[in-house]
């Protein structure tokens, strides 16, 4: 019986948590997904997000996971790709450590924006969150700070 409850439990509270978690807010225009179609026909796993006035697709290609954004128009904006911390160039590598020793990374993309990469890195601490952008490959700006509660 205490079986059944749990799994009636688990159950009820997976359907309700699914049904507030929607993937977007309606169909993806046609001529946005047709230009996804055009610049990666070798995608699999497509998932797409309307986030504001644009959209996100996450997708496998080539055994990798990549994010592809475009605007309402379908412009592309962008793409990004999940980084590990040993792929940083050296001076951003290197200016992680010396100023941010005392925080560990939470989070870290690679992006291309017509062919300008950068890279965002998410840090965190006991006290403190901290985004950071890099423009290309010597230096890291603060995007935005949080302090945890």
């Amino acid at each position: 019986m205490k079986k059944r409850i749990v799994i009636f439990a688990a159950f009820f509270i997976l359907g309700f948590t699914a049904s507030y978690a929607k993937a977007n807010d309606g169909p993806i225009p046609a001529p946005v997904a047709s230009e996804f179609g055009t610049h990666f026909s070798n995608a699999r796993n497509v998932k797409w997000e309307q986030i504001g006035s644009y959209y996100r697709v996450s997708f496998d290609e080539l055994g990798t996971t990549l994010f592809a954004f475009y605007t309402e128009d379908a412009d592309f904006m962008g793409i990004a790709n999940y980084e590990l911390s040993d792929k940083l160039p050296a001076a951003l590598k290197s200016e992680i450590k010396n100023k941010y020793g005392d925080y560990w990374i939470t989070d870290l993309f690679r992006y291309s924006i017509k062919d300008a990469p950068g890279y965002f890195i998410e840090l965190e601490n006991a006290d403190r969150k901290i985004m950071l952008k890099s423009d290309g490959y010597q230096k890291w700006y603060t995007y935005k700070t949080f302090r945890k509660q």
